[in-house]
């Protein structure tokens, strides 16, 4: 609730054209306490779990970049994934244009290898535009092909079981960081 009420409140005051998106679905979810009258930046990324110092010299660290929904399922991963021996950099998207290019060549700078779990399809989705971007600009920080978690090309069922078979959940991040961080790529 914090972000999505700090980014309208910029919105509201930014002069620029601006979009939320807020799926009904997470705002019946999200409930807390904001701060009244607090504006969150409009171009930065959040750190919401930062990888131990152990994990990141061992190699068994990856940066996982997602939004919306994705955030919750990566939330409700992370305890899985170090049970694993592995542990994540969780950046939360709040922006996608501008994308904040230097919050995720920070974390990279520290694990070499990306995650990106991603609501849209492999073809011109949100995750392919990132995934470009990274290997124009950072390419040098990687040490393994960037890891996209994302939907085939395909429309998504109106169905809310069948949606479930086809958009990446938390399970498929556990999985994706074991490959990345074992090379299994």
């Amino acid at each position: 609730p914090e972000a999505a009420y700090g980014l309208t409140k910029a919105m509201i005051r930014d002069n620029g054209p601006c979009f939320l998106f807020a799926p009904v679905k997470m705002m019946k979810e999200a409930k807390g306490p904001v701060a009244l009258g607090e504006c969150l930046p409009l171009n930065k990324a959040e750190l919401l779990h930062k990888a131990s110092e152990d994990s990141v010299k061992a190699g068994k660290a990856a940066t996982v970049l997602t939004y919306l929904h994705g955030v919750k399922e990566c939330q409700t991963a992370v305890e899985s994934i170090q049970e694993e021996g592995f542990d994540i950099d969780l950046i939360e998207l709040r922006s996608l244009k501008p994308l904040d290019m230097d919050t995720i060549k920070q974390s990279l700078s520290r694990t070499n290898k990306l995650i990106i779990l991603d609501e849209s399809t492999k073809s011109g989705g949100v995750g392919a535009t990132i995934s470009a971007r990274v290997s124009e600009e950072l390419f040098d920080l990687l040490d393994s092909p960037v890891k996209r978690l994302c939907m085939d090309d395909a429309p998504v069922p109106y169905a809310s079981s069948m949606e479930k078979a086809v958009v990446k959940r938390g399970s498929d991040v556990i999985e994706g960081v074991f490959d990345i961080c074992t090379g299994k790529w």
